[in-house]
């Protein structure tokens, strides 16, 4: 009988058990966001090509949030190729190239429930001003 119980409880124990991820999860669209973590407590160095890649989808994002009516299935086919051509661009090696990834995944995670709300787009803008917290 104890060695049931012990069993059990270390079922549950793994079952439950959350490996070190930082996740977050995000009440708008339930989808999972990766923390992106400091250079021991400093900022990435990025390049100025990822710089200019995540300001180029920042100007996105606001040119079609001051539009009357979100286009967005246009917004959705923007803003995917900005984020690939990112990732062609992107001079990031290493850590700090795991790191953009990590803050990527925010990204490609909104872009994916996008719709003709302001909200979802808002979140969007909000979180790549984030960016500047963790790279310079």
């Amino acid at each position: 009988m104890k060695t049931i119980f012990t069993l059990v409880l270390s079922l549950l124990f793994f079952a439950f058990f959350t490996p070190e991820k930082n996740r977050i999860v995000d009440a708008i669209s339930s989808e999972t966001v990766i923390n992106v973590k400091l250079n021991d407590g400093e900022k990435w160095e990025a390049d100025a090509k990822t710089t200019a890649s995540i300001e180029k989808l920042k100007e996105i994002c606001s040119t079609h949030f001051n539009t009357k009516t979100i286009d967005d299935e246009l917004l959705k086919e923007q803003l995917t190729a900005e984020v690939n051509n990112l990732n062609r661009v992107t001079g990031l090696k290493g850590d700090a190239r795991s790191q953009l990834h990590n803050f990527q995944w925010g990204i490609r995670n909104r872009i994916n429930v996008i719709s003709q709300d302001r909200e979802t787009l808002k979140w969007l803008i909000d979180y790549l001003d984030t960016y500047y917290t963790y790279f310079e």
